[in-house]
């Protein structure tokens, strides 16, 4: 059996996911090529925890694909013996007229999860830590929680070099153009690669790697704040207290790792350099505080420990591109992931390497295609 020689560019979530479902197949030699390191602490992949939540409005396609990888991360989890998923279940607090909440209310119920919906009063009851009353579309769905994203990442990096996929860090990559029926990647000391296809899932360096690309992805400056320290830390324990979304504007998770909350603002931030640092923003930790106050005014005033900066790679409209380069299909596009891919991103390996070997999707690409900005 003739060999395929893959090279897929960035270590992030999406890379190694595609990483290890290439080299899941016998007649594929794949390579990981991480500019960094795994996890470093610019990567839009890193840290303790991301939310995996079913709560998409009405976007079904988004709920459906949460289901296929939350089964994909508990396979990995069983395989590896890595805890990688904590269920801890989401409240959304929201408004009946946002065009979010309960359109997603209403796609969980279709799909069977065993969501609620929850008077002011009833939340109170259920979550004393919340004041609720000045939202009026409440949903609590036990099934979500959050994901440990560092652990996700080494997981990942297992899987790959037990199916004998070849990791290489500190491997910066300059260029990616389509050759021929593939691609070629050229690096920064000047070596070049040629491989049958060539995927990239560079996160904000995107342009970077692919500078001739038209493409609408704009790397933002993000951060979020974790606080320890509270008054009573069991009622915000897991099994106290759930991961939550506020308005689709705040997010939060309970206490885990040293003892921390996290909370987070889902807003956008200004367009980034990647390959510049930047301060935190105490104006938005001020924000958070704020909004705590408001809405768990138990924890505003507890210790802030770290504030915790990362980038997003921003589409216009908050859907993924997963394509093939329009230069040629030797080249495979993972961009855009718009601050909510981490969850998927065990599916999202799947998908791209089926672009890659030209096998069908599990799931429609159509929604991901990167000519929808170009009016074709």
């Amino acid at each position: 059996m003739a060999q395929q020689r893959m090279v897929v560019v960035g270590g992030g979530v999406m890379g190694l996911a595609t990483g290890c479902a290439l080299a899941a197949q016998p007649d594929i030699e794949v390579t990981v090529l991480e500019r960094f390191r795994i996890g470093h602490e610019w990567a839009s992949s890193h840290g303790l925890t991301r939310a995996i939540r079913h709560e998409y409005g009405d976007a079904a396609i988004y709920t459906d694909m949460v289901a296929q990888s939350l089964a994909l991360w508990k396979e990995l989890a069983r395989e590896t013996g890595h805890t990688l998923y904590t269920e801890t279940g989401v409240l959304s607090l929201g408004h009946a007229d946002d065009g979010h909440t309960l359109p997603g209310f209403d796609v969980m119920r279709a799909r069977n999860l065993p969501a609620e919906r929850l008077t002011a009063a009833e939340c109170r009851e259920r979550f004393p830590q919340f004041r609720p009353d000045e939202y009026d579309a409440i949903t609590w769905n036990p099934v979500g929680g959050m994901l440990h994203a560092s652990e996700c990442l080494v997981a990942l990096s297992e899987r790959l070099q037990s199916r004998g996929g070849i990791l290489r860090e500190g491997a910066q990559v300059t260029r990616v153009e389509p050759e021929g029926a593939g691609g070629r990647v050229t690096l920064a000391d000047g070596t070049q690669l040629t491989a049958d296809r060539v995927i990239v899932a560079a996160g904000p360096w995107v342009h970077d790697v692919l500078p001739g690309l038209a493409s609408p992805v704009r790397p933002t400056r993000q951060q979020v704040c974790y606080f320890s320290n509270l008054p009573d830390p069991e009622m915000f324990a897991v099994g106290r207290f759930p991961v939550f979304l506020v308005g689709m504007n705040q997010y939060g998770f309970p206490l885990h790792g040293p003892g921390w909350i996290k909370v987070g603002l889902h807003a956008f931030g200004e367009t980034a350099d990647p390959n510049a640092g930047y301060d935190p923003d105490m104006e938005e930790v001020e924000a958070v505080r704020n909004f705590l106050r408001r809405v768990i005014p138990d924890a505003a005033e507890a210790k802030l420990e770290l504030v915790d900066r990362c980038m997003y790679d921003v589409t216009p409209d908050e859907d993924f591109i997963l394509d093939v380069h329009p230069g040629g299909s030797g080249v495979i596009i993972g961009s855009g992931f718009s601050g909510h891919g981490f969850k998927f991103g065990i599916l999202i390996g799947e998908l791209l390497a089926a672009l890659a070997r030209g096998d069908e999707s599990p799931v429609s690409m159509e929604r991901f295609r990167l000519d929808r900005f170009s009016g074709n």
